[in-house]
């Protein structure tokens, strides 16, 4: 079986993750939940957030959760560059990356750096979008 990399933060988050955490259920499939902490000063408990939806949604399922945190001087485009690094990384063999797919207004897709566009720029694994 492989592994579903679950890029987890931002609006919808809790969404994307029940939908990966179905498709691992039904598949035997394992999770890598992954967030990157945008802001130094981020105070959500992701681990938290991850069994809770779990417990609810797919009970057994195993998960790896993993949490950075990027520097101030990261923040913006080079946190989408981390995301797609992580994501396109040779020596893991993810089975696909789920994601949420935000909709945004002309200016906001002008001025905010899209995660999602970075990892289906990278070519290295097929990306699920969920509609958030």
């Amino acid at each position: 079986m492989g592994t579903i990399f679950v890029a987890y933060g931002g609006d919808g988050r809790e969404s994307v993750l029940e939908f990966a955490a179905e498709r691992a259920r039904e598949t035997g499939e394992e999770l890598y939940v992954y967030h990157l902490r945008e802001l130094v000063g981020e105070s959500i408990d992701v681990r938290a957030e991850v069994e809770t939806v779990l417990d609810e949604v797919a009970p057994g399922v195993a998960v790896e959760v993993a949490v950075e945190t990027a520097e101030d001087d990261e923040a913006g485009p080079s946190t989408k560059a981390r995301l797609a690094e992580v994501a396109a990384e040779p020596e893991r063999d993810w089975t696909y990356v789920v994601m949420g797919d935000v909709e945004y207004g002309a200016v906001e897709r002008f001025v905010l750096p899209s995660m999602t566009e970075a990892v289906l720029e990278t070519r290295a694994v097929p990306v699920l979008l969920v509609p958030v």
